[in-house]
């Protein structure tokens, strides 16, 4: 059944990257960095270039002429990596059948872990990456092995270099693995070797970029952790309630209260590395996070922030289960598939969270085909549309269509597509419209 439920999550995850419509963060991503020359794309960089995503997609798509599958091959790619190691920390770190069920659900179902396995972002490949470091951590503490010592600091600079936001994670899981093995999981000096393996994984694909670095670029995301842990409940529950926003900060800080608490009590043990890891983890990761954004006043992770999930979700199954009796199993089994409900519930299976505002641009940049055939046409798009509308003129090889600047729509245009308070052109100059719904409006 644990294998049924990895086949079913990959073929859906093959079916969403095939069918769901472009969200602005992938096509900003393929305009800025990917459609351009080598040159121009390492001329500039922001958080939105997630470089080792970004080099692979250049790849895909070149192999492949452009489509929504071979924009997002890498990410499907990296979402079998995910699932892969998913189901081998499931069914080797905890009791097979119900519990490794319950324990896989919890890492693959969240809505937000579910949409990286396949939206064109470096999320899904840096969280597949920060997992297979943990899971070759724990083997190399098990069997001694130098070769898996080495691999997941490998694996660990990866992550990195596949979505920036995941330094604090991948860091903080580096120092608490090089503290917690001192002495008996590594042999002495090699530490140094691990920092300088992660560092150049890391470095290799970042340094031209962030030599690049546009002014402000790094002071983009959430301005507290009150506001990134807001949005996680958001997408991953279905709903923008208070009272379930406050719950889910309660949870979340008695949670890493005992994270703290079970990774020094675990810290002396060779055995129990799961909870040593993961709580010791999410602890620094929280240390580093709010400590940058205290003296360096760096901004807290919004979708980045995704790697909460898995972290949040191992430190507390592995704790609870140590607690060796029936009523932590029943604990787990409530919690467990009462969240995988809701995460079912708040899943978008016609949309991405991240692009539901313009799920209908693909339908009206094929009424725009089909409307202006083959003429020269001038269209206005509200800036936040413009990445979605010139990935779809190059999808659909509209050259025809003059290039769209990213600024108001205030000027003569032949047809307008229009967003939030840009509607009100509609009225004022007259317009017929030809699309509307939720987030946009296609006018003439």
């Amino acid at each position: 059944m644990v294998r049924g439920w990895v086949v079913a999550l990959a073929v859906l995850n093959v079916v969403r990257a095939m069918t769901l419509p472009v969200t602005p963060g992938e096509a900003w991503n393929y305009d800025r960095f990917v459609a351009p020359p080598w040159r121009e794309a390492f001329e500039h960089f922001d958080l939105n270039n997630h470089v080792l995503n970004t080099l692979l997609i250049r790849i895909s798509t070149a192999r492949f002429h452009l489509t929504e599958l071979s924009l997002r091959l890498p990410s499907l790619l990296g979402g079998l990596l995910y699932l892969w190691v998913a189901y081998r920390i499931a069914t080797r770190r905890f009791a097979p059948g119900t519990v490794a069920i319950a324990v896989l659900g919890l890492l693959t179902l969240n809505p937000m872990v579910l949409d990286g396995m396949s939206e064109a972002r470096g999320y899904g490949m840096a969280l597949a990456l920060l997992l297979w470091a943990l899971e070759l951590m724990l083997e190399s503490a098990e069997t001694f092995s130098l070769r898996k010592f080495n691999l997941a600091a490998v694996c660990l600079g990866l992550s990195v270099s596949a979505a920036l936001a995941f330094a604090a994670p991948a860091s903080a899981m580096a120092a608490v693995f090089l503290g917690w093995g001192r002495g008996w999981v590594y042999p002495k000096g090699q530490g140094r070797v691990f920092v300088l393996l992660s560092f150049l994984s890391a470095f290799m694909l970042l340094a031209i970029p962030i030599d690049h670095t546009a002014a402000g670029a790094f002071m983009a995301g959430a301005t507290s952790l009150r506001q990134s842990l807001n949005e996680i409940s958001e997408i991953s529950l279905g709903t923008s309630l208070k009272v379930v926003w406050g719950a889910v900060r309660i949870g979340f800080g008695l949670l890493a209260a005992g994270s703290l608490v079970a990774g020094v009590r675990m810290w002396r043990r060779t055995t129990g590395g799961l909870i040593v890891l993961t709580s010791a983890t999410l602890s620094l990761t929280l240390v580093i996070l709010l400590a940058a954004n205290r003296w360096v006043h760096s901004r807290f992770p919004e979708g980045g922030a995704v790697y909460l999930v898995p972290l949040c979700t191992l430190v507390f199954t592995s704790i609870l289960l140590k607690w060796k009796h029936k009523a932590a199993q029943v604990v787990l089994y409530a919690a467990s598939f009462g969240l995988m409900a809701l995460y079912l519930n708040a899943l978008g299976f016609g949309t991405y969270a991240a692009g539901k505002q313009f799920a209908g641009g693909r339908v009206i940049a094929k009424k725009l085909r089909a409307e202006i055939g083959m003429r020269p046409a001038r269209i206005g798009v509200s800036e936040a549309a413009e990445p979605v509308f010139n990935y779809y003129r190059t999808r659909l090889r509209q050259g025809n269509w003059e290039r769209i600047e990213r600024r108001p729509p205030t000027g003569r245009y032949d047809y307008y597509v229009l967003a939030g308070t840009d509607r009100t052109l509609v009225e004022e100059r007259h317009l017929h419209v030809l699309y509307k719904d939720v987030g946009l409006t296609l006018a003439q």
